[in-house]
Order: C-alpha cells, then sequence, then structure tokens
C-alpha cells in the first residue's frame, strides 16, 4: 500500500496555478486590453455607451483566449477534470479583466448608476458568450485546445446579427428597447446565463465519462457472469 497521502484536490490545483498563469495566452487579451484603454482615452469625452461597449466588446473577444491550452491533447486523459483545468485558466485570467473593466467604467462615467449597471451585464453578457464559444469550439478536431480564436468573430457576428433584429425581440440589445433599463438587464443577463451553461457543458470530462461508461460495462458483465455461474451451480446433475 502507497504510505503517501491522498491530497485534496484544491491543494494540487492552488500550486498548479503559477504554471497555468506561465502558460495561459495574455498576448491576445493584452492587445485587447490595450485597444480598449485607447478607445475610451480617445472618447472620454463622450457619452459612455459608445466606448464602453466596444471596451466590452473587445475586452470579452480577448477573455476567450483564456480557455486556450497547448496541452489539451495531452492531458485529455488526465486524472484532473476538464472542468477543473478551465476553472483554473479563469481564476487566472478573468479577475483582471474584471478589474480594468471596473477602472475603465470608473475613468469614462456614467449618467447614472442605471446606465452603470446596464454596461456591467452588457459586459458580463458578452464575457460569458466568449468563453461559451471558446469552450465549445476548443473540444472540436479543428481547434483543439484553441478554441479563442473563435471568440472575437463569433460576438462580432451575434451582435451583428442582433442588431439586424428589430428592436423589440431584439436579444443582445446595444441601444435602446422598449422596456427601458428593466429589458437590456434582463436580455443580456440572460446572455451570461446563456453562456455559463453552455460553457459548463462544454467542460465535461470525456475521459470521466469513458470511465464511467467503462465502470457500468464492467459491473454489468460481473453482474451477468455472476448470474451464469449462480445458475450452473444450482443445475441438477
Amino acid at each position: 500500500m502507497d504510505p503517501r497521502p491522498i491530497r485534496p484536490r484544491w491543494d494540487v490545483a492552488r500550486e498548479a496555478l503559477p504554471a497555468v498563469a506561465r502558460s495561459s495566452r495574455w498576448a491576445p487579451l493584452s492587445v485587447s486590453a490595450l485597444l480598449a484603454v485607447v478607445l475610451v482615452a480617445l472618447r472620454h469625452d463622450q457619452q459612455a455607451a459608445g466606448p464602453m461597449q466596444t471596451a466590452a466588446i473587445l475586452l470579452a473577444g480577448g477573455a476567450g483566449f483564456a480557455l486556450d491550452d497547448p496541452a489539451t491533447e495531452t492531458l485529455a486523459a488526465s486524472p484532473t477534470p476538464l472542468l477543473l483545468r478551465r476553472s483554473l485558466r479563469l481564476l487566472v485570467m478573468v479577475p483582471p479583466v474584471m478589474v480594468l473593466w471596473g477602472l475603465l467604467l470608473r475613468w469614462q462615467g456614467t449618467e447614472g448608476s442605471a446606465e452603470s449597471v446596464a454596461l456591467t451585464i452588457l459586459f458580463a453578457g458578452l464575457m460569458g458568450l466568449s468563453l461559451a464559444v471558446a469552450g465549445v469550439a476548443g473540444r472540436t478536431t479543428w481547434l483543439p485546445g484553441r478554441g479563442g480564436l473563435a471568440a472575437p468573430p463569433a460576438i462580432l457576428v451575434m451582435v451583428f446579427l442582433s442588431g439586424a433584429i428589430p428592436r423589440r425581440w431584439r436579444p443582445l440589445p446595444l441601444g435602446d428597447v422598449p422596456g427601458g433599463w428593466t429589458q437590456i438587464y434582463i436580455r443580456w443577463a440572460a446572455a451570461a446565463a446563456v453562456g455559463t451553461l453552455v460553457l459548463l457543458m462544454s467542460s465535461s470530462d470525456p475521459a470521466g465519462s469513458v470511465r464511467r461508461r467503462l465502470d457500468r460495462w464492467s459491473r454489468a458483465a460481473t453482474a451477468s457472469g455472476s448470474g451464469s455461474t449462480a445458475n450452473v451451480d444450482q443445475s441438477p446433475p
């Protein structure tokens, strides 16, 4: 028997954070952050909606690269669940994005708390959708572990298609819609919730699913074999 104690999974994850930070793709996020800062600086004297919405799109597109993992194929059969590996990457890269967003929003200023809340929920919705696209794309054969490449164009396409829909039914509004602030809150919160759900679904561990199926088949085969043996033992001589 191995005398070494089983370490809690969180302790292992905490020790892995520095390595995760070193292997994360910071360059695309850094470029997006720089563009967002420059944009807000150039349009600082204008209304907050335009520059902050564009900054949110830029930051969300860059955040999609947080899920990129060059060792995805190597770690596919790892005992560490995919959800945990992705959670570590999000824990490393998402907080700086959130801090930058708060600083930009404070620097730009808004017309009131209602607009600040709307812009923040919009940012959360775009982040959720970006990470969802990256999570799904990163599980495909054409972008294994590099789903961040799909996030920026997907965000732009979704925003463009939403703008082509009549305002009353627009799912991702960048302007006024019937119902005012409440409808804007609801629609962008729904986008954030859908994005989070899709990300969680795309983060299911494929190796774990295979192991569970193999365990079920093994138990079924064992039960079948035990039943056959019992029948043979009970058969008359």
